[in-house]
């Protein structure tokens, strides 16, 4: 099967050590198993601060993407190491040096790609290139709710939602650091290429698992 993996950003964090140990054991139990996977990775934290200072300093969206993008790789680069033999390096920076790092077997891990696109869009991009059997959104929450869960106690975890409802709730502001669930990249890509899509929570790596495996009880599956 061949799997396109998600991270929030906000992983990348020393309190949060444990979980990427256990993502990557994931990883690597789905790797072993003959599995191809393509994992792709936010700025998280480190982009937030660099995103932050630049915009005190008056720099333009390119170039604060551009910050971001490169702190994204940095959290690549350390999951990729950390992968041991399993993980491909260098980082790959566009799509050609991705594509011959795929040829490679290696579990792929990447981050941003290009200014004015978040790492959800790359993410839709290369499960589009591979032809991926699965892509995994694992973000900061249970999947997709019918409102805001930050917000709203009674938020209600959505099972199952249609690409066109999903489309209703991409409603947030298109700048760098600020890409939710999707933007509008990432979604064009998945509806136009039907990628089997599933929304988990990263900071539960046995339930990214359970949804590779096909378990619908956990997460928001896309239907089409």
């Amino acid at each position: 099967m061949k799997i396109v993996l998600k991270l929030t950003g906000k992983l990348f964090d020393e309190q949060y050590v444990g979980v990427i140990k256990e993502i990557i054991a994931v990883i690597k139990h789905r790797y072993s198993k003959g599995d191809r996977l393509a994992v792709v990775v936010g700025g998280g934290k480190t982009a937030r601060k660099y995103i932050s200072m630049g915009e005190s300093l008056g720099l333009s969206n390119s170039l604060l993407d551009v910050l971001g993008i490169e702190s994204s790789r940095i959290n690549a680069m350390f999951l990729a190491s950390a992968l041991g033999d399993a993980g491909y390096l260098p980082i790959p920076r566009n799509i050609e040096e991705f594509l011959n790092a795929w040829s490679s077997g290696k579990v792929v891990v990447l981050g941003g790609i290009q200014p004015g696109q978040s790492t959800n869009a790359v993410a839709a991009v290369v499960a589009e290139l591979v032809g991926a059997d699965m892509l995994v959104n694992a973000t900061v929450v249970d999947g997709v709710y019918d409102k805001d869960p930050s917000r709203y106690s009674n938020a209600k975890l959505l099972k199952e939602i249609s690409i066109e409802d999903l489309e209703k709730f991409v409603r947030q502001e298109y700048l760098p650091g600020h890409y939710e669930l999707l933007d509008p990249i990432a979604l064009n890509v998945i509806k136009r290429s039907r990628i089997n899509l599933v929304f988990t929570n990263a900071f539960k790596p046995t339930n990214i698992l359970r949804v590779i495996e096909g378990d619908r009880n956990i997460g928001t599956w896309i239907k089409f």
